[in-house]
């Protein structure tokens, strides 16, 4: 009985640490000067055009960045949506979208204090739509695990 207790306790921490940690990364990104940031987003690009060829895509830097954005937060989205199932036994995911959201708007305004970089509303919205895509991915696996326990428990039953 304590074990257990003990294991959710651990699962909860790494679950938080998990959110925290990809917090930090996307400060990381966020605290790079519009320079360093074109840099890595050309670096993307070469790795797509060597794989797709050079016509691959036009006004490239601008969808790798925006892309760059709502993958983000999408792994954000669906990081607190586990977080929260974790500590709550529920999923909750308007409030992992509504918590994601809320970090992408200090992340923007984090960007106005960085070197060529900018708080764009644009970006908080892409961001948001990254986090509900997370949350909700999450909440279509949860539902199908579910889904996939009861009829076990079920088929158990039943024998």
């Amino acid at each position: 009985m304590q074990t257990e207790r003990i294991k959710r306790i651990i699962g909860r921490a790494v679950c938080w640490a998990l959110v925290a940690a990809c917090m930090c990364a996307i400060f990381y990104f966020s605290s790079r000067t519009a320079t360093e940031s074109t840099v890595q987003s050309s670096a993307v690009l070469e790795f797509f055009k060597r794989i797709f060829g050079e016509s691959f895509i036009t006004k490239t830097d601008l969808i790798v960045r925006k892309c760059a954005h709502f993958l983000e937060f999408t792994g954000l989205g669906l990081l607190f949506a586990l977080a929260l199932f974790a500590q709550l036994s529920k999923p909750k995911t308007a409030l992992a979208i509504l918590f994601t959201s809320l970090y992408a708007i200090t992340d923007e305004v984090h960007q106005i204090f960085v070197e060529g970089r900018a708080c764009r509303v644009y970006d908080w919205a892409i961001d948001t739509a990254g986090a509900a895509l997370g949350a909700f991915a999450f909440l279509i696996f949860f539902m199908i695990i579910r889904k996939i326990i009861n009829k076990k428990q079920n088929t158990k039953k039943s024998d």
